[in-house]
């Protein structure tokens, strides 16, 4: 079932020039400048050459060897008078033995090597399966981190914003006690309104500032502004509507269940292997060479010689090794069978948790995009009432901080309606780049500097 959360295709991408970073290029130059990524892709690559070596045991093996011997032996004088003939010609009390040989070996029968051909082929697919989650992490690293600076310039804006006119208020407090018009409590109440708002603008400063050094540690150093969330964005319902159908798609395509059921084979595969070990071993063996003894005597075998012959090792007591490695194997498949199970039961409940998070937030954004408007609303009315004497200074600043505070809650619920759509994507294993692109469409060029 083809599964996609619907974005709105009307609005364009205007981010993709020099000026502004969008979210799909900072995930490419993350792709080729993240060192954690590119350690992961070094060790897919190198989990791939375990095909090659498995089959070299199965293959023929050449080995050239050589030895230089030097023998000595005493003989006895008595026997030597005996001898009608003189008896260094039979044999030396001292000689050296040189050989050279090309031995050839091919496997007949390595049942071991066979079935652990097998498992290699096994774990190259859970390698696969590795290497896509990996992928997906990686790309909700990116995102997140992405928005996350998005999200904190959003809110440094919002406090810069709330500061500016709660000392524009102040301003104008102070001016009115120096005229005696109000009292010094509403200026105290004023002034404790700005520092509080003060104190919230470098705080979320600082974390602009975290966050963009987080975005650092996967893309490199940039200096772009980033593209930024548009005014027009809007929620959009994830498709399919069913829960169920969600719930069915995680359960035959959720990445983490793949792979524990590789890992679950992989697990059977090593208990064969360990089985296959008690077995004998067969092998042809050829061997090609050259000796040369000096001194020379009767029984000198000097010069080339070649043999060919069948070889079997079979391995049929090891101290219990064997019998104990077979259980322990044993033992390990009922694991990876609980970890597969552990695997659906999660999937289960993250794939529920995303769709709901991700239903939910359209109650939400309305629910925080209307009171923006009315606590807006709610305080430039406060202000009206207070120049005619119908509401206090205490009023005006709670409904100007309760206004700006709206304005930060539905900001925030942008940014969560956004991460989690990736999650829900995730969930049931499909988030690609794709994805990305389509978040790219909500995303727009800003003249909007980074707070440095």
């Amino acid at each position: 079932m083809k599964i996609k959360i619907v974005l709105s295709s009307s609005l364009l991408l205007l981010s993709s020039g020099a000026y502004a970073l969008d979210l799909v290029e900072a995930y490419q130059r993350a792709q080729s400048t993240d060192p954690n990524w590119q350690a992961k892709l070094l060790q897919y690559e190198a989990e791939q050459l375990d095909l090659g070596i498995a089959k070299g045991n199965l293959l023929p093996t050449i080995t050239l060897s050589g030895n230089v011997t030097r023998k000595s032996q005493q003989t006895n004088s008595n026997l030597d008078t005996d001898l009608p003939f003189n008896s260094d010609l039979l044999m030396s009390s001292s000689s050296t033995t040189r050989q050279i040989a090309l031995t050839a070996r091919q496997p007949l029968f390595r049942w071991d090597a066979w079935e652990a051909l097998k498992q290699v082929k096994t774990s190259l697919s859970l390698s696969e399966i590795n290497l896509q989650l990996q992928q997906q992490e990686h790309i909700l690293n990116i995102a997140e981190t992405y928005f996350n600076v998005l999200r904190q310039q959003s809110l440094t804006k919002a406090n810069v914003q709330e500061e500016q006119a709660l000392l524009k208020q102040l301003d104008m407090m102070n001016a009115k006690l120096r005229e005696g018009l109000v009292a010094k409590s509403d200026v105290s109440e004023a002034k404790a309104q700005y520092e509080n708002a003060r104190a919230n603008r470098i705080a979320t400063h600082v974390e602009l500032i975290l966050a963009q050094e987080q975005l650092a540690q996967f893309i490199g150093p940039y200096r772009e502004n980033l593209a930024v969330l548009s005014t027009d964005f809007q929620f959009q319902k994830p498709y399919p509507e069913n829960l169920s159908a969600w719930t069915d798609l995680a359960q035959s395509q959720n990445l983490s269940i793949q792979q524990a059921r590789l890992q679950q084979r992989y697990s059977q595969d090593q208990k064969r292997v360990e089985k296959a070990a008690s077995y004998p071993q067969i092998e042809a063996v050829g061997s090609y060479g050259y000796t040369k003894q000096s001194p020379q005597n009767i029984i000198s075998s000097d010069g080339q010689f070649d043999q060919i012959g069948i070889e079997m090792n079979w391995n049929v007591y090891s101290g219990g090794r064997t019998q104990k490695s077979v259980q322990k194997a044993a033992v390990n498949v009922e694991k990876s069978t609980a970890q597969l199970d552990a695997a659906m039961r999660k999937a289960n409940t993250d794939v529920k948790k995303a769709y709901l998070q991700v239903e939910t937030d359209q109650a939400k954004l309305q629910a925080r995009k209307a009171a923006m408007d009315s606590s807006q609303i709610v305080s430039q009315a406060s202000k009206a009432q207070y120049q005619e004497g119908l509401k206090t200074m205490v009023d005006v600043l709670l409904a100007q901080r309760n206004a700006f505070s709206a304005k930060q809650e539905y900001l925030n619920a942008q940014y969560d309606y956004l991460m989690n759509v990736l999650r829900l994507k995730a969930a049931v294993g499909k988030l690609t780049t794709q994805d990305l692109s389509e978040m790219n469409t909500w995303l727009v060029d800003s003249s909007f500097q980074r707070i440095n």
